[in-house]
């Protein structure tokens, strides 16, 4: 075994990156609305950047306390046509005021008369913003309680029934139980409705028309707790249906913190038709039925680029980032950079 030390010269590629080479990699691959909330975000964060108001496509607007560079004097002549100078018109009259009323008539005149004629590639691009509008608007999905109110329109029964069960449907949440507001959870639902409801209305009247609202789909609404709601979802269709009954009347809790042998003592079933019983029970109930109505966020679809075809039947891509913001570094940070004598090198970043 032999140890030493020798040199050698050895020649390869590297690629190194800069940190500002990576950035700018990574702002190249963002879709606009990443890139949008990139930008925002940049906007908050640092002081020294501030948006361009749309429209104004010129350089920034002169700072506050700052001095024009040039101003045009005003000659006699202007200042006699100057329509924001007050009139002054006196008895023998004023040849120059008259004249600068003629002169306003004029001005206005071909303000007024002056017809904007869009041209047709124009048309053709506010069109498509329209109609991008209209795809990306989010349509308002249908609530539990628009579903619910729909089905009432099938259900017999009289008009101080159905105005009841209409009652009953304002209480109903976005679980599809029907429960009081905070605070008055501890209080029995259908007294606190009953006396909440503007006519006196006995408990059998309410009973009754909790069994209607009860019906609807989706099965389980209306449920006051946890155990009823399941109990409303059991069917002669439901697998091991006298078990799942037996389980979800007593035995929900030990369910939960998987007490089989517990179960397996008090009802005297055994360990195998109590796991198919707990299965049944977990893929065919549901233990929140209105939670399928909930509202969902739809995202909005922002193309990076759009592909059009002109009249001569070509097809041309073009960049749409009329959604980005136009940003631009502060004239006062810029100033005030260069009055602290700044590195020659680097007042060409600014």
């Amino acid at each position: 075994m032999r140890l030493d030390t020798s040199m050698s010269q050895r020649m390869e590629q590297k690629m190194i990156l800069a940190p500002r080479m990576i950035q700018s990699m990574e702002i190249l691959q963002l879709p606009i609305m990443a890139l949008q909330e990139r930008i925002e975000m940049e906007l908050q964060e640092n002081p020294v950047l501030e948006q361009r108001e749309k429209g104004n496509e010129d350089t920034p607007a002169e700072e506050e306390g700052e001095e024009p560079a040039a101003k045009v004097e005003a000659t006699d002549e202007s200042q006699a046509t100057d329509p924001q100078q007050e009139l002054v018109i006196n008895e023998e009259g004023d040849e120059q005021d008259f004249d600068r009323l003629v002169a306003l008539n004029e001005d206005w005149a071909d303000h007024f008369n002056e017809e904007h004629r869009p041209s047709s590639n124009r048309i053709e691009e506010e069109g498509d913003k329209k109609h991008d509008a209209m795809v990306n608007m989010a349509a308002r999905p249908q609530s539990l309680q628009d579903y619910l109110n729909d089905q009432l329109a099938f259900v017999d029964g009289d008009e101080q029934e159905m105005e009841l069960v209409r009652f009953l449907l304002t209480y109903i949440d976005e679980n599809g139980y029907l429960s009081l507001p905070k605070g008055q959870e501890n209080t029995d639902v259908l007294e606190a409705i009953g006396q909440a409801y503007g006519k006196e209305v006995a408990r059998p009247q309410l009973e009754a028309a909790l069994a209607r609202v009860q019906k609807l789909d989706p099965p389980g609404v209306g449920a006051r707790d946890l155990r009823e709601c399941l109990l409303l979802q059991i069917t002669p269709e439901t697998p091991c249906r006298d078990v799942v009954r037996v389980l979800v009347q007593n035995h929900l809790e030990d369910i939960q913190h998987n007490r089989l042998p517990i179960i397996q003592k008090k009802t005297g079933f055994d360990l195998q038709t109590i796991q198919e019983g707990i299965e049944a029970l977990k893929h065919h109930l549901n233990p929140k039925p209105g939670a399928q109505f909930a509202g969902s966020n739809i995202p909005y679809v922002v193309p990076d680029i759009v592909v059009d075809q002109n009249d001569s039947g070509e097809y041309e891509a073009r960049l749409v980032d009329d959604w980005i913001p136009s940003v631009y570094i502060s004239r006062r940070y810029i100033e005030l950079y260069r009055d602290k004598g700044a590195d020659p090198k680097a007042r060409e970043y600014l």
